[in-house]
């Protein structure tokens, strides 16, 4: 038996390198470009004193602008404001679309078409945050809302949805997990379809209920699902802007003002870019460390199934 020759394996594994190198090379140039330059000049401008215009210098001040953040009025308020959404909209968005996906999953004769359900369940995905923003502060108007329009018919009495305090915050949650529920229902359709149908009839044959088949056999397979759609919609949520604001104004008061709207306050109303730019990299970091935090948990768990 003749051997390879090791030069030649050497040749042939260098080529296979530098082809998927060229594969790679676009996808990192356009990372490199509107990613990690970006981040770069976010650190850097957070070190200096700047007012947005080139013409103006920059003032190196180093930490400073970090460290007047908790000298900010309403700062508390803010990152309560923003954890809150955030974490009630992934927790939302994640149980409500994981039932609609077990239900859409189901086969049966009379019911409604189930493409159908899941075009109506995808549609809110395809509207942009302002359309969401403006359609749900229409209904949640305290005078001719179609929210409180229903209350009052069924004999209840009108509720000041964008002027209560929690209650604002819940408000802008739900729309929020309402504009984010169609994707987060795609992936867990498709985590579905990836389980072998053989896994429940061996467990209907050993004699386990559908309750226990979701609780063994579904849950357990759909970690890595599960982890995706955490992932996604709780950095969608620390970064959300444009739907929140338009819902409540971060009113009352500032107790629904989102780090993400007070980092564009900075920048835009009273060009503020040093503080604006310091406040951007908190928030870059609450993400990277929350992302981190989730994707560690949720891999044990995949790594226990």
């Amino acid at each position: 038996m003749k051997l390879k020759n090791p030069k030649h394996r050497s040749q042939r594994e260098r080529k296979r390198f530098l082809t998927g190198l060229l594969f790679i090379l676009p996808s990192a140039l356009l990372v490199a470009i509107f990613v990690l330059v970006p981040c770069f000049y976010v650190v850097y401008y957070s070190l200096t004193d700047w007012n947005g215009v080139a013409t103006s210098p920059k003032t190196f001040v180093g930490f400073k602008n970090y460290a007047n953040l908790r000298g900010m009025s309403d700062f508390g308020t803010m990152m309560l404001a923003t954890l809150v959404f955030a974490v009630g909209m992934t927790i939302l968005t994640i149980l409500i679309a994981f039932v609609v996906a077990l239900a859409l999953d189901k086969k049966g004769k009379g019911r409604v078409s189930r493409g159908f359900l899941r075009s109506a369940w995808f549609f809110p995905t395809l509207l942009s945050g302002t359309v969401v923003g403006v359609l749900w502060r229409i209904m949640y108007n305290y005078n001719n809302g179609m929210i409180n329009k229903i209350i009052v018919h069924f004999g209840g009495q009108p509720v000041n949805w964008l002027e209560t305090v929690g209650l604002t915050n819940f408000a802008i949650i739900a729309a929020a997990t309402w504009a984010r529920i169609g994707i987060c229902v795609v992936i867990f359709m498709a985590g579905l379809q990836g389980i072998s149908q053989d896994l429940y009839e061996a467990a209907a044959i050993d004699g386990a209920t559908e309750r226990q088949q979701r609780k063994f056999i579904t849950i357990p397979l759909m970690a890595p699902s599960i982890t995706i759609n955490m992932l996604t919609t709780s950095i969608a949520a620390y970064k959300a802007y444009e739907l929140p604001y338009l819902i409540s104004h971060g009113r009352p008061g500032t107790t629904t003002l989102l780090l993400a709207q007070r980092i564009t306050f900075y920048a835009f109303n009273t060009m503020d870019y040093g503080r604006s730019s310091a406040l951007a990299v908190c928030l870059i970091l609450i993400i990277t460390v929350f992302s981190l935090i989730q994707l560690a948990v949720m891999r044990k768990k995949e790594d226990i199934t």
